[in-house]
């Protein structure tokens, strides 16, 4: 048991350091490199916003996995654990919407093949994921509501992005994503996209939490039983 304690310590170091490397890189290429003059309007997107987040949450697991190698004591933390939730939950939407960017009939194709946004779009969300699973402190039980917590992040992004939008103090031709459009988009096209993001951000709050409780009794073995959470 100890040993796989070592393990998963060493995993998450390795990991987080990756997504830190990782994600201040890209933002550093996306943002100072490709557009200097434009910084700001950089973070319009969400890809970037996600990307720095998940990067403060990165730092966080890292110094925790260095206190607990140091200690040999686990850190149970519900802030920890619903961080690292919404950093996976919200790459894997960035993305899925990414991927959707794709079809014909949304014209928001991207280069995916670029160093920052290969980065941002596709290795950091798996990398994210990953990170969550090797939680060794999953919740055994969750209020449905509780699972809403991953979704905070875009949820602000999404406020602050509409209001900018609709008093018009981001341009039309600066708006980040098509189906955020409403002059040339119909509000049930603009809705339905709402509904599928907060949807599919529900499902992955189960699946994730769910995986990361079955994958915990490979660290665990039966020496600890998953936390509950109200």
């Amino acid at each position: 048991m100890y040993r796989r304690h070592r393990l998963n310590i060493l995993l998450n170091l390795v990991i987080s350091s990756l997504i830190l490397i990782l994600g201040v890189s890209s933002i550093i290429v996306s943002a100072y490199v490709k557009a200097p003059e434009n910084f700001l309007f950089e973070f319009r997107y969400m890809t970037v916003n996600g990307t720095v987040f998940t990067s403060i949450i990165a730092l966080m697991i890292f110094i925790v996995s260095l206190i607990e190698a140091k200690t040999g004591n686990d850190s149970i933390s519900d802030k920890l654990y619903y961080f690292r939730l919404s950093s996976a939950v919200t790459e894997s939407i960035i993305a899925v919407v990414i991927a959707m960017s794709f079809f014909p009939t949304v014209p928001d194709s991207p280069n995916i093949l670029s160093y920052e946004s290969f980065n941002m779009h596709v290795i950091i969300p798996i990398l994210s994921i990953i990170s969550f699973l090797l939680n060794r402190n999953p919740r055994e039980t969750m209020h449905p509501l509780l699972r809403l917590n991953c979704a905070w992040l875009i949820t602000i992004y999404a406020t602050v992005v509409i209001t900018l939008i609709l008093t018009g103090a981001l341009p039309q031709d600066k708006i980040p994503y098509s189906f955020l459009d409403f002059r040339t988009r119909s509000i049930w096209y603009i809705v339905y996209f709402g509904f599928f993001i907060y949807s599919f951000t529900y499902v992955l709050s189960f699946l994730f939490t769910n995986l990361n409780r079955r994958m915990s009794s490979f660290w665990n073995g039966d020496a600890k039983k998953p936390v509950s959470s109200h």
